[in-house]
């Protein structure tokens, strides 16, 4: 509950609002399909005060759908300059179906959790910003819309559609992260100039307007006959991902969609500037009746310290959207957020995560990735980290910065709860680096989070994640460190099911050794084919797009939730489709030690029952 904030302290989402701000009009108007959070981890809140720093009355006209009769579509007036829009921090089909496409029942990004936001909602939202804002620019971004800049495989209808920017009738499509092009777009406008050419936008031309020496790639209509091209597509979008790229051109009919290079990594003074804005770090008053964000408590407190992921896994998105480069705050940023945070009045003493999409990635780079070139000739971390990564120089900053954070005024914990990646953890003679010894004593918060994804090397290759020798070597020295420093703390571990390059014997393969830890995850990721990345090609063609190599595709629904049922074998509901598959497997031998399992566990929580009763007694 935001007891002691007003709505003066965020940026308005009412006229009346504006109007307290002496404010007669705004100059851009942000339309999101979540409920307004002001917290540096929502996309909304970012852009609205970026733009705000720059002199920019900025509105945020949030979950317009809530109100009868489109009323909420007239909570602002129309911006003097342009309409943003974006679904929100997730993508809307991802909100709001589960990956066996069935509706889920809550949206943690919207007031009470309440349901409602429209499918596809960028396209929905630019239609409706066209009516209730005639004659004013549409400019649609977000992790919606980035990744579907250009003709993508749709995994709901399970079929090609065209870029968002096409069907959404858009004027421009900002990909990336947005602060520094939206920034153009309102100066462009301001001066009265075109949209035209802009880094880090996607455009819709004439044939005739194509520039010399773009680079075409396969069009829409290609694609839709022979979907294999969608290889050559991934394969451009890959190489020209750098400043020094080629404008990629797409038809689709009679127009071609123009793909403009990306903007050069921000400096790390751009970054800090991102970060740096007056953020209330909470839900606008407007929404505490209906119970506020849930989304906003997991990362409340927290600190994000960085940008991009340079890891490269297949089923994730982050490399297209974020970029490849560790683009890093400093370290007078972090500690000046860290203060802030101890200078709320509600804050307990717990900063509950120090990290970004990989926690320890901070500050690491190499000479290319920091000039937002990236050497294509091997991948980054992956059979093993590359030699030109300063991994015991970035470590040891890492490390220092955690220590600064810890030993802040009114810190009493210091946790990474981000994704830890173990591979990143060893220097250059394969001992384990000081931020290790680190992590175990003072920034665990009674479980590491780490993701080896699968137990089949196989499947792990799909992936592009470490060999599953990695994890394991890594397992046994977290536990000797744990029982040396007298920590009980333990790893939580993330698995995907169903991902292409994923056999039954594979699965079974995962299965013996979760079994073998007596480890069965409460929650499984299933998967989902995210749009431009290397495993919805593999999902789409069944070959893997850089080796060529012709894959196993989980398509049915009963082999992924079979898939789905080895992983969380101890769960009641798994144990018919375990025992078919592993007969299906011809494992008999599995099956009387997971029939054996599933008897010791019923006797422990028996026992366990007992001794409550006994307590209780």
């Amino acid at each position: 509950m935001n007891t002691n904030r007003s709505p003066a302290d965020f940026l308005p989402r009412t006229r009346a609002q504006m109007r307290a701000l002496g404010w007669d009009e705004l100059d851009v108007l942000i339309v999101t399909g979540d409920g307004y959070v002001d917290h540096p981890s929502f996309g909304h809140a970012v852009i609205g005060r970026y733009l705000e720093s720059k002199g920019y009355r900025v509105g945020i006209l949030d979950c317009p759908e809530t109100e009868p009769e489109g009323e909420g579509w007239k909570r602002l007036p129309p911006p003097r300059l342009f309409v943003g829009v974006t679904a929100g921090t997730i993508d809307s089909m991802v909100t709001n179906y589960t990956a066996s496409k069935k509706k889920r029942s809550i949206d943690v990004y919207r007031p009470g959790g309440a349901m409602g936001r429209p499918n596809r909602a960028t396209i929905a939202y630019t239609a409706l910003a066209r009516h209730h804002f005639p004659g004013l620019p549409v400019v649609v971004g977000g992790l919606e819309a980035g990744p579907r800049r250009l003709a993508y495989f749709d995994y709901w209808e399970e079929k090609l559609r065209r870029s968002m920017l096409v069907d959404a009738k858009a004027d421009l499509l900002v990909w990336g992260m947005g602060e520094r092009a939206v920034l153009e777009v309102a100066q462009r406008l301001e001066r009265g100039e075109s949209l035209t050419g802009m880094r880090g936008t996607c455009e819709i031309v004439k044939p005739a307007d194509v520039p010399e020496g773009a680079r075409v790639v396969p069009s829409f209509e290609e694609l839709q006959a022979d979907q294999d091209k969608l290889i050559e597509l991934f394969h451009a979008v890959r190489e020209e991902n750098a400043p020094s790229s080629r404008v990629l051109a797409q038809t689709h009919g009679a127009r071609v969609v123009l793909q403009h290079p990306p903007l050069a990594p921000a400096s790390q003074a751009e970054v800090d500037s991102f970060y740096d804005l007056p953020f209330q770090r909470a839900s606008h008053p407007d929404h505490d009746a209906a119970g506020g964000i849930a989304a906003l408590e997991p990362v409340r407190w927290s600190i994000n310290t960085h940008r991009g992921c340079m890891a490269d896994c297949s089923f994730c998105s982050i490399t297209f959207h974020q970029g490849r480069t560790i683009q890093s705050r400093s370290e007078e940023s972090v500690l000046k957020e860290a203060a802030a945070l101890t200078a709320s009045h509600d804050f307990r003493g717990t900063i509950t995560d120090i990290g970004g999409p990989t926690a320890n990635m901070w500050g690491l780079g190499c000479k290319l990735l920091e000039k937002g070139e990236p050497c294509l000739g091997r991948d980054c971390l992956t059979p093993d980290p590359c030699p030109a990564l300063r991994l015991d120089k970035t470590s040891e900053g890492y490390r220092r910065l955690l220590g600064l954070v810890r030993g802040t005024k009114g810190v009493k914990h210091a946790f990474v709860s981000s994704g830890i990646r173990y591979d990143m953890l060893r220097g250059r003679d394969g001992k384990l680096l000081p931020l290790h010894h680190d992590l175990v004593a003072h920034h665990v918060p009674g479980r590491m989070k780490l993701a080896p994804e699968h137990g089949s090397d196989a499947t792990l290759a799909a992936m592009n994640k470490p060999r599953f020798e990695v994890y394991e070597q890594y397992e046994a020295e977290y536990k000797e460190e744990c029982r040396t420093a007298g920590k009980d703390q333990h790893l939580v571990n993330y698995f995907i099911v169903g991902h292409p390059g994923t056999s039954l014997e594979d699965a079974i393969l995962l299965f013996e050794k979760l079994l073998e830890r007596n480890y069965s995850p409460e929650q499984v990721q299933e998967f989902i084919p995210l749009p431009m990345t290397r495993a919805c090609v593999q999902f789409v063609t069944g070959k893997d797009p850089m080796t060529f190599a012709e894959l196993h595709v989980p398509r049915g629904e009963r082999e992924r939730r079979m898939q789905k049922a080895l992983v969380r074998w101890k769960a009641p509901e798994s144990r018919v489709l375990v025992e078919e598959a592993l007969e299906r497997a011809g494992r008999p031998d599995l099956l009387a030690r997971f029939q054996r399992a599933l008897t010791s566990q019923r006797r422990r929580e028996r026992d366990d029952e007992s001794s409550d009763l006994d307590t209780c007694g």
